[in-house]
């Protein structure tokens, strides 16, 4: 039997699949890209639906379970309000990171392959506390407020006033959120690798560490194989405490979402305008 008519071909294209390590591909690399950018609007909006309220969602109710329960069970639920603290961080820079990388990558492998790490952590509170408002919208491909009618000449009065007040309030939300400073920063990048490799959690710690936890506080440790060390990560429960990392928890999924929404309204001008080039043969206005 010839040999090249086992040869597995691309399901779009039809061309060879070369895949040295998986002979199960059912696309080439390009047709595999051109397939996932073409659903990067689609992504955002179910994404954001129910994928970044959802950290919200989860810490919003643990934070009202806290005065019913029993101090040991409070400590459970102080944790998990922490973990989403960290998710929530992670599920942001990894949109933010997407959004800017859109037209050269998948916004869907660009956020499922994010990994927050310290370097990422670090610069992304850099950038959303330092870069001009017009560079940092430029970079996510949206426009300055007061530029929404002009950028967007399709949209409805309404809707121009509702994309600006959508874009100033995601600036307000990054701003609020890169004023948790540094050390905010490098604890959320602590946190999400240990959401990434596994944590245990630990009632106390004084068997390790010789200093040990406070009565209200709780821990989660991990090892870093890389360090040879164990990493201990202890809150105390604390309402307001807790309280406070709730309200940035809000502010980032809300910052999230409406990165999302204006990023959307944008995705949906371009398809407009295209058909407008389509139908009159003139050029569509440059969008980046």
């Amino acid at each position: 039997m010839d040999e090249r008519s086992l040869e597995t071909v691309c399901r779009e294209c039809g061309r060879p699949v070369s895949s040295h390590r998986d002979d199960r591909a059912v696309r080439c690399a390009a047709c595999f890209d051109d397939f996932l950018s073409e659903r990067d609007a689609e992504f955002l909006g179910s994404y954001s639906e129910i994928g970044v309220t959802s950290r919200r969602i989860v810490a919003e109710t643990c934070f009202r379970a806290l005065v019913m329960e029993s101090p040991p069970h409070r400590k459970v639920l102080a944790m998990n309000i922490m973990e989403q603290y960290a998710l929530a961080a992670s599920d942001l820079v990894a949109l933010y990171h997407a959004l800017k990388q859109r037209g050269r990558a998948p916004v869907m492998r660009t956020m499922s392959q994010f990994k927050l790490d310290r370097a990422s952590a670090m610069g992304f509170f850099h950038e959303i506390m330092n870069t001009p408002t017009l560079e940092l919208l430029e970079g996510l491909g949206l426009p300055m407020p007061d530029a929404v009618a002009a950028r967007c000449p399709s949209l409805p009065e309404r809707d121009v006033k509702e994309m600006k007040r959508v874009v100033e309030q995601m600036l307000y939300d990054l701003q609020f959120t890169g004023r948790m400073g540094e050390m905010a920063a490098l604890a959320l990048a602590q946190m999400a690798g240990q959401n990434r490799d596994g944590s245990a959690l630990v009632q106390q710690s004084a068997w390790l560490d010789n200093y040990g936890l406070r009565g209200d506080q709780v821990a989660a440790m991990s090892i870093d194989e890389e360090r040879r060390t164990v990493n201990v990560n202890a809150i105390a429960v604390d309402e307001k405490k807790l309280e406070h990392i709730v309200t940035s928890i809000n502010a980032m999924t809300r910052a999230a979402q409406n990165m999302i929404y204006a990023a959307l309204t944008m995705y949906q001008e371009d398809e407009r305008a295209g058909r407008r080039t389509r139908k009159d043969g003139r050029p569509a206005p440059d969008r980046r």
